[in-house]
């Protein structure tokens, strides 16, 4: 039988002003670049880079009031023409299941654009000059949590590849490994070996019985 309980691990929760993620929203209309200009004046590293599923979530419910305008929140992302990749500006990739609209495949990589975090809750592209809100983030140690359901006796399956492969303790520790990488969608500990197993959005098929294994099953992007 099938176990589901839920777990929340906060592995860095920030204290100011009582936010869990350090973002600070512009709330005045202006380009990408004077957005980036102004994050920069107030300490942070530029416009902010929303990675995880827990951060996209904190950000679409603190840019609510914002994004009811109709107008959109410059990020941390970007395309870059001569590469033809859109890339967060600590270099990372996105991940595979980011809520694209339209999908990036389809930018126009003649010009170079700023992702933002549009007035849909989706990620799309615009040109640094159009006037819209933005938020502001370290790109540095960013914070972050894990929020999803425990499968016990059950393990992955239809595997294709794995983000990695780790010695660990306990099942927590494999779970705060899965919350450290913001690609992480599933971890598996494995008890009889004290291994956790990470894996990326698309990376398995199901799940079958195995009492060796408990499983992390993160929240995605909603």
């Amino acid at each position: 039988m099938q176990v589901a309980i839920f777990v929340l691990v906060l592995l860095v929760f920030k204290q100011g002003k009582g936010e869990l993620f350090d973002f600070h929203i512009i709330s005045s209309r202006q380009s990408s670049s004077d957005g980036e200009m102004l994050c920069q004046s107030l300490g942070y590293d530029g416009l902010a880079i929303i990675n995880a599923p827990e951060m996209f979530t904190y950000a679409i419910r603190i840019t609510v009031a914002l994004r009811a305008t109709g107008h959109g929140l410059y990020l941390g992302l970007r395309n870059k023409s001569d590469t033809n990749l859109v890339n967060w500006d600590d270099g990372t990739f996105p991940a595979q299941d980011l809520p694209w609209k339209p999908n990036p495949q389809s930018w126009d990589f003649t010009y170079n654009h700023y992702g933002i975090l549009s007035h849909t809750g989706y990620y799309r592209a615009l040109s640094n000059e159009e006037k819209k809100y933005a938020v502001c983030g370290n790109h540095e140690n960013l914070p972050t949590e894990a929020f999803g359901t425990t499968i016990l006796g059950q393990q992955p399956t239809g595997i294709s590849s794995s983000l990695s492969v780790t010695k660990v303790l306990s099942y927590l520790e494999c779970v705060l490994l899965c919350g450290q990488d913001h690609r992480c969608r599933v971890a598996e500990f494995k008890i009889d070996f004290l291994t956790c197993m990470t894996l990326g959005p698309g990376s398995y098929e199901s799940f079958s019985v195995n009492v060796q294994s408990k499983t992390f099953v993160r929240k995605g992007f909603t």
